[in-house]
């Protein structure tokens, strides 16, 4: 894999020119940063569907000498933009850090004084678009536990282009990003992804089809969806 393309840059839309072709060219023939690129998706949705507010108080991490190379154990920061709902890049690190750790995402997506959920509920998830109309699934969406798990059945394979995002949504600009899962030519999947925030705070849980060459946030393409 190129060393000169970092994952997260082409996620951020920070490439242009002959980085941005070589990305793509990456993203078709190279497995390892394929799978980087994927990994990355859900976390870089989070970062950009976060309110202003949420970024407040943030320390930045320590400034990186930028012609020092990082050994392959050292952590890497990249300037963290483009996308964000405000720029500075480092202070944007800091909350990368913050996710990671599985530390206050709950209260920074929903503002910390919405009530916990004390109860785990299951639901079905049904078919809203044709291309999965033979489609379904359950989820169990534990808040107190702070974790849903889901069952698929007759999902169309994943292409490799494209992924599977987890949503919790109110509408087109009140949503949560829960993760992502791709899936094998047997359309099954059981997918388990943290849940930062109380699911009783929005009315649907929400599988839309994402492609890698896209932005992090909702495609528009929902195929399953349930009432929370």
């Amino acid at each position: 894999m190129s060393a000169r393309i970092d994952p997260s840059d082409y996620l951020l839309g920070e490439l242009s020119g002959s980085e941005l072709a070589e990305a793509e060219r990456l993203l078709r023939d190279d497995p390892e940063f394929r799978a980087q690129v994927e990994r990355l998706a859900p976390l870089v949705g989070e970062l950009s569907e976060l309110p202003p507010e949420a970024w407040e108080g943030l320390e930045p991490p320590p400034p990186r000498e930028p012609l020092v190379r990082e050994s392959a154990g050292e952590q890497r920061r990249r300037p963290w933009a483009g996308r964000l709902s405000i720029r500075p890049a480092l202070v944007a690190a800091a909350s990368v850090a913050l996710i990671l750790a599985g530390v206050g995402i709950g209260a920074l997506v929903s503002g910390g004084g919405e009530p916990a959920v004390t109860s785990a509920s299951t639901v079905d998830l049904r078919p809203v678009s044709t291309l999965a109309s033979s489609s379904g699934g359950t989820a169990r969406l534990d808040g107190e536990a702070g974790e849903a798990e889901l069952e698929f059945r007759g999902l169309p394979a994943s292409k490799p282009s494209e992924y599977y995002e987890l949503w919790l949504l109110n509408s087109p600009d009140e949503l949560v990003s829960l993760g992502s899962f791709r899936v094998p030519a047997s359309g099954e999947a059981r997918v388990q992804v943290p849940m930062p925030v109380a699911p009783q705070l929005f009315r649907y849980v929400d599988v839309s089809v994402e492609r890698l060459d896209e932005g992090p946030g909702h495609s528009g393409l929902s195929v399953l969806r349930a009432k929370t």
